[in-house]
C-alpha cells in the first residue's frame, strides 16, 4: 500500500533517494530540522493541554503525541505517557497496513481504538492526520489521550472484564473529520455510547487542534527547505540515532539474564498470582527482550497488547542507550521484542485488555533481569505501582459524568552511589504529573485530610530506597472510587544485600457512625485483592486491600500508602549519621533505625555509639 495519494514512487524509493541525498545536507541544517520537528511536537502538546476538557489530560499528561515521516519512521514526540509514545508507532503502522490511510487527504482525521491495533485499551484511541506538500502526503501527526468514557461496562476504569466487547465502543480506523469537517454520523454514535459525551467531544476537538498545528508546522518546514533537504536530513538523523544506540550497546555487558515477578491477580480469578517472566539478551546485534516464559493469556483484563509491550521495552532500552537525546525511530532499530500470540504480553481477540498494568510490572522485571548483569548501573526496584484512587461519578457543579485519575508517588530504588528518590511516579509514568489536592477538592465531594511521605517505606540498605507517599481521602458525599493496583501481595527487591520496602496497600475505612454501613459496604464495595491476612488485620471496620471498586458515602475514608523503593547494599553498612539524619527528617522511625540499621538513638536523637557498635557486631 502507498501511504500517499497518486504518488508515482513507493516509500522504499523515497527512502533510498533520501539515503543518497542526506550526505548532501550539512550537519547544521540537519540539527535545525531535527529540533524543528521536536519543537512542533511540543507545540502540539501545548495546544492539547490548553484546550482539553479532562483533568487526566491537562493535569496528569495522560497522552502521547508523535510525528512520523511518509515512510512511517518516528521523527519526534512530546512529553507525555511514555508507554503511549512507543505504542503510537506500532498503531500507526498497523493502521496503515489495514489501508485506513489510502485516501487520506488534507484536513482528514482517522480514529483507531481497537486495542490489538493501537497497543492500549479502547479509551486510548489514536487519531492521525496527514501533512501535505505540493499535493503529496509527506508526514503524519498522531495523538492519543485517555478519554473519560467510551462506553465500557463500568464507569471510570474496567477491572474485571472477560471480553474485549465489555470494554467500550471500537472505532476501526474511520475518518471522524473529512476535509476539516466533522463526520457527524460517526460522532453521533460515539456520543450515544458514552456516559460523558460533552467531555469526550471536548477532548476530541483538543486533539484535532493539536494534529492541525503539527501538520501546519511540518508543511511550513517543507515549504522553507524543500522536500529533498528535509527528507535528506530525516534520513541522516535517523541513522545517527541508530549509531548512537549501537555505540552505547557496545559498552554494556553481553549475555542473557532472566527474572520473574508477580501481579496480584487478573481481576477475575482473585486468588491466583499472575507470573511475569522475562529473558533479556544483549549481543553484538542488539538487545532482545523475550516474554515467552510469562503466563499465557488470563481471563481478566490485564492482558497486554503487543504494541504496548514493545513500548515498555523501548523505555528500558532508551534509558540505557540514548536517555538524553530527543526520541526518533532510528534509536530503536537494535531492539527486538518477543511475545508469542496468546501470551500475557501479546493479547489476541477477544482477550480483555483494559487494565494495562502488566506494562508497569513488566518494566520492573526487565530492570530486575538487567540488574544481575550491571548492578552498578541499575537501581533496585521502585514501589512497583501507581495506586492512588481514581474517582468516578456525576461532578457536583457541572453535573457531568467524570473520571478523575490520581497517581501515587512511589519511592524509586537506591543505586550504587545514592539513595532512591522520594515520591515520584513509577518510571513507566515518569513524565506524568499528579492532580493537585486543590483541583480534587474543588471538583469532587472529597477532602484530602493527609498528604505526605510514608515513614519507613524506603527499603533498608547501605543506600536507602526512596519513600512512597501516603494520602487520606475523606468523602463528604456519595461518590465512586477505585484503585488499579497490581503489586500489593508480593514485595519488590533490593540489590547487593539491600531489602525491599513494605508493600502497597489501600486501607478502606467505613463511616461506622452510619448504622447501615455493613449492609451498604457489602452491597456497594468490591475488593479484588483482600490483603487483611497479609497485614494481620482483624478489625472489621478496616479493610486492607489491593485493587477495589466502590460507591463510598459521607464519612467514609480511603487511606492509600504507596510502597517505597528497594535498598542497595547491606543496611548495617549505612553510615549511622545518615540513619540519624533520616530519623530527624521523619523518613525512618527510631524503631526502624534500631531494627533495620542497628543504630541506637537517645531520646534527644543522638547516636548511642556503644549500643550501635554492639548491635552491628
Amino acid at each position: 500500500m502507498n501511504p500517499r495519494n497518486d504518488i508515482p514512487h513507493a516509500p522504499e524509493t523515497t527512502a533510498a533517494r533520501a539515503q543518497q541525498e542526506h550526505r548532501a545536507v550539512d550537519a547544521a541544517t540537519v540539527e535545525v530540522i531535527r529540533h524543528y520537528l521536536v519543537s512542533a511536537a511540543s507545540e502540539m502538546e501545548r495546544t492539547l493541554v490548553r484546550t482539553a476538557y479532562s483533568t487526566i489530560i491537562y493535569e496528569i499528561n495522560d497522552f502521547g503525541l508523535s510525528i512520523f515521516d511518509r515512510d512511517l519512521n518516528l521523527l519526534a514526540d512530546s512529553t507525555g505517557l511514555p508507554v503511549f509514545l512507543g505504542a503510537n508507532e506500532y498503531a500507526v503502522k498497523k493502521t496503515f497496513e489495514l489501508g485506513c490511510f489510502d485516501d487520506l487527504g488534507p484536513g482528514d482525521v482517522v480514529m483507531m481504538n481497537v486495542p490489538y491495533i493501537t497497543g492500549a485499551h479502547t479509551n486510548d484511541g489514536v487519531l492521525v492526520s496527514g501533512a501535505f506538500h505540493d499535493g503529496n502526503l509527506v508526514a503524519y501527526t498522531c495523538v492519543r489521550a485517555h478519554w473519560t468514557d467510551i462506553g465500557g461496562k463500568d464507569p471510570g476504569y474496567i477491572l474485571d472484564s472477560t471480553s474485549i466487547h465489555q470494554e467500550g465502543l471500537m472505532i476501526p480506523g474511520i475518518k471522524i473529520f473529512e476535509a476539516g469537517e466533522p463526520n457527524e454520523a460517526v460522532l453521533k454514535i460515539m456520543r450515544a455510547n458514552s456516559r460523558a459525551p460533552v467531555t469526550i467531544m471536548g477532548d476530541m476537538n483538543a486533539e484535532v487542534a493539536s494534529l492541525r498545528i503539527g501538520c501546519q508546522r511540518i508543511e511550513e518546514l517543507y515549504a522553507k527547505y524543500g522536500e529533498a533537504t528535509v527528507e535528506g536530513a530525516i534520513s541522516r538523523f535517523l541513522d545517527v540515532g541508530e549509531e548512537q544506540a549501537r555505540a552505547a550497546l557496545k559498552d554494556l555487558p553481553k549475555g542473557r539474564w532472566e527474572a520473574e515477578n508477580w501481579m496480584d491477580n487478573d481481576g477475575v480469578d482473585l486468588d491466583r498470582l499472575v507470573r511475569v517472566h522475562v529473558a533479556v539478551t544483549i549481543d553484538d546485534d542488539g538487545m532482545t527482550v523475550d516474554f515467552t516464559g510469562s503466563d499465557d493469556k488470563v481471563r481478566g483484563p490485564i492482558n497486554l497488547a503487543i504494541g504496548m509491550t514493545q513500548a515498555t521495552c523501548r523505555i528500558v532500552f532508551k534509558s540505557l542507550t540514548t536517555p538524553h537525546e530527543p526520541t526518533n525511530g532510528g534509536q530503536f532499530r537494535p531492539l527486538k521484542v518477543i511475545a508469542p500470540e496468546g501470551n500475557l504480553f501479546h493479547a489476541v481477540y477477544p482477550s480483555p485488555v483494559f487494565t494495562i498494568w502488566a506494562s508497569v510490572i513488566g518494566m520492573e522485571t526487565i530492570y530486575k533481569a538487567l540488574a544481575e548483569a550491571m548492578p552498578e548501573a541499575i537501581p533496585a526496584s521502585s514501589g512497583g505501582d501507581l495506586g492512588d484512587p481514581g474517582f468516578y461519578g456525576v461532578e457536583p457543579y457541572t453535573r457531568r459524568q467524570v473520571w478523575h485519575q490520581t497517581n501515587a508517588g512511589v519511592g524509586w530504588g537506591a543505586r550504587v552511589d545514592c539513595d532512591g528518590m522520594n515520591a515520584v511516579h513509577h518510571i513507566s509514568q515518569c513524565t506524568l504529573k499528579n492532580v493537585p489536592v486543590e483541583v480534587l477538592e474543588s471538583r469532587l465531594p472529597v477532602m484530602v485530610t493527609r498528604s505526605g511521605l510514608r515513614q519507613d517505606s524506603g527499603g533498608p540498605g547501605r543506600n536507602r530506597g526512596g519513600l512512597g507517599t501516603v494520602r487520606n481521602f475523606h468523602f463528604l458525599d456519595s461518590f465512586g472510587a477505585l484503585t488499579i493496583l497490581k503489586k500489593s501481595k508480593t514485595p519488590g527487591w533490593g540489590l547487593e544485600g539491600g531489602e525491599p520496602g513494605p508493600k502497597n496497600v489501600a486501607i478502606l475505612k467505613p463511616n461506622t457512625d452510619d448504622p447501615d454501613w455493613k449492609e451498604r459496604w457489602q452491597r456497594d464495595v468490591i475488593v479484588y485483592s483482600d490483603n487483611d491476612a497479609v497485614w494481620g488485620n482483624t478489625d472489621p471496620a478496616r479493610k486492607h486491600a489491593g485493587m477495589y471498586r466502590g460507591e463510598f458515602g459521607p464519612g467514609d475514608e480511603i487511606l492509600y500508602l504507596a510502597a517505597g523503593g528497594g535498598g542497595y547494599g547491606k543496611p548495617f553498612e549505612r553510615d549511622p549519621e545518615s540513619v540519624r539524619d533520616d530519623v530527624v527528617d521523619g523518613y525512618v522511625s527510631r524503631a526502624a533505625a534500631l531494627a533495620d540499621y542497628g543504630v541506637a538513638l537517645t531520646d534527644e536523637l543522638e547516636i548511642d555509639w556503644n549500643e550501635t557498635k554492639r548491635l552491628r557486631a
